[in-house]
């Protein structure tokens, strides 16, 4: 939910305002717009009383990653930011220039729009040429999928999922329709995003040019995860469809060739954009972390002004509190931290809504995918005659492959929805400790209780740190199912020797 700020300060009426010269110390009430205004339910207006000036006006802020002990890796910060804006180095192109890899990767296969770099902070649609190429490449996918659909109901495949159980058989061909079933839908849906997709990357980019005028600093970080994870995801699928042409006997043909080969080019290119999204949500984890830690040097600002309060009595009046004129920032600060953490929910829900088809049906696969592999891994283990190497390499390959995959999906949604939801927790904190600014907090607090911020997998369940839990769980109860099914086939199996003897 975003909302806009307005001032009726004539100073502050131009789009981009010089923070520096809002008056310090001033009270900012806000006060609900009315019905007849074309405006937002949730746009508020400043009022900014008349004072006088400061004839010693204090310095732009830095970022407060200049003396908080966080990992420095995660944001850098210019040393000539509090002199004014830095002109932007060609070094300096944030964001998605950490991701570049994984990018090319979706754009070459068409997932993700080649986009044009108008600027460092601002990315532009794709030329017809580009449009053409991405539309080609959908296109081709779709045509394989459908031969791939058809030879599955062929003889033609018959070496690749024939098993010696009808319970395994059929849960191999469920197994392979739910991944054709997951890339056809993360093309449809890739495409059909694509003007989103670029607006999201957009508002992050404006998002970070505002946070180094504001501020100096470049909120880039190391996303090597992504690079190991696209590594780890070719080199998985080139060792199970190895694995998978040893096992297959007698001379293969070359429609299994095709089948096995955009088998896994659709299993890798799935778990590349779950890669992408992760790291999506980590880019917006980083900016909600940064407004947390503005707010969280107010807290303790309050706690070391009551601290100085003692030694300014001991030491006469002519000590002057630092604290207290971080204090007066507050309140134009506070302004720039809501319309940011407004904007960040704006992005966060986007991704959500650019997502969540896809995320309900690759959790689905990989929630089939890791149950079969863990009820062969079990029949190879209890089998009463030699276990085979092939497929106890083969569920390993599987099973670390989506369960790396769905730690990192977890992981990088239950941090970014627990950071979005911090931030009231924080300005709860320092409404503790200043009464002076709480008619500022009290909209932002209002607003914050009446939303729940979560990353919902097309709202059937939320996506947190518990969801590789509730997986292991569901996964467990399936598998007994299974070898339930399996003891009773081999059952009827047993019974029926002593009548054909």
């Amino acid at each position: 939910m975003a909302f806009e700020v307005q001032t009726r300060d004539p100073r502050l009426q131009s789009d981009n305002p010089d923070p520096t010269r809002m008056k310090q110390g001033s009270l900012v009430s806000f006060i609900p717009v009315s019905a007849s205004l074309a405006m937002s339910p949730n746009t508020w207006i400043v009022e900014m009383p008349e004072q006088k000036t400061r004839s010693h006006p204090y310095p732009r802020r830095v970022s407060p990653y200049r003396t908080a002990s966080l990992n420095r890796d995660a944001f850098t910060r210019d040393s000539t930011a509090s002199a004014g804006p830095v002109p932007l180095r060609n070094h300096d192109y944030p964001v998605f220039e950490d991701i570049r890899t994984i990018l090319s990767v979706l754009k070459a296969s068409g997932l993700m729009p080649i986009y044009e770099q108008v600027s460092n902070y601002e990315v532009g649609p794709p030329t017809k040429t580009n449009e053409f190429y991405s539309f080609f490449v959908r296109g081709a996918v779709h045509a394989l999928t459908i031969f791939n659909v058809y030879s599955l109901f062929t003889p033609i495949s018959a070496q690749l999922f024939y098993s010696y159980r009808e319970t395994d058989n059929v849960n191999q061909w469920i197994e392979l329709l739910l991944c054709i079933l997951t890339y056809t839908l993360t093309v449809f849906v890739c495409a059909r995003n694509t003007k989103s997709m670029l607006r999201i990357m957009n508002e992050i980019l404006q998002l970070d040019e505002e946070i180094r005028r504001q501020f100096g600093a470049n909120l880039n970080q190391d996303f090597g995860f992504s690079v190991k994870f696209l590594v780890g995801i070719a080199a998985c699928q080139t060792y199970i469809i190895v694995l998978k042409i040893y096992a297959v006997q007698g001379v293969i043909t070359p429609t299994s060739y095709i089948l096995l080969a955009f088998y896994a080019i659709q299993n890798g290119l799935t778990a590349t954009y779950i890669v992408f999204a992760s790291a999506l949500l980590r880019i917006v984890y980083i900016r909600f972390h940064f407004i947390n830690e503005l707010l969280t040097r107010y807290t303790y600002g309050q706690q070391n002004k009551r601290k100085g309060g003692g030694g300014r009595r001991a030491h006469g009046n002519n000590n002057i509190n630092p604290n207290a004129a971080i204090m007066e920032h507050f309140p134009e600060d506070s302004l720039f931290i809501y319309r940011m953490h407004n904007k960040l929910l704006r992005i966060y829900k986007g991704i959500n809504d650019c997502c969540n088809l896809i995320l309900v049906s690759f959790l689905g696969y990989s929630f089939y995918t890791v149950t079969t592999n863990c009820y062969n891994l079990f029949v190879q283990i209890t089998a009463k005659g030699m276990v085979s190497p092939n497929i106890l390499q083969w569920c390993f390959a599987w099973l670390c492959l989506h369960f790396s995959l769905l730690a990192l999906l977890s992981r990088s949604c239950g941090l970014t929805t627990k950071e979005a939801n911090a931030t009231s927790q924080i300005l709860a904190r320092v409404y503790a400790k200043c009464r002076e600014y709480q008619n500022i907090i009290d909209k932002f607090l209002t607003k914050s209780i009446k939303q729940e911020v979560q990353f919902t997998a097309y709202g059937f369940f939320a996506i947190d740190n518990s969801t590789l839990f509730k997986i292991f769980s569901a996964v467990t109860t399936y598998l007994v199912i299974l070898i339930q099914f399996k003891q009773l086939e081999d059952s009827k199996t047993d019974d029926s020797v002593p009548k054909q003897t």
